[in-house]
C-alpha cells in the first residue's frame, strides 16, 4: 500500500494565566512565565496530499 504525505495547516486559540503588573507585560512575558490554561484548534484545511516516493 503507498505511503503519502498530508500537510495540514492549523491555527489553534491558547490562553495563559500569568501575574503581571499590567496588560502589557502580561502580553511581553506570556509565553516566559504564563501557564498553558486551555488551547483548542479554531481552524484546520489540509494544504496538499502527495504521496511519497
Amino acid at each position: 500500500m503507498p505511503r503519502y504525505e498530508v500537510v495540514v495547516s492549523r491555527t489553534e486559540t491558547i490562553s495563559f494565566s500569568i501575574e503581571a503588573a499590567s496588560a502589557e507585560d502580561a502580553e511581553e512575558r506570556y509565553l516566559m512565565d504564563g501557564v498553558e490554561t486551555g488551547s483548542a484548534t479554531t481552524s484546520h484545511s489540509v494544504e496538499s496530499v502527495a504521496q511519497e516516493r
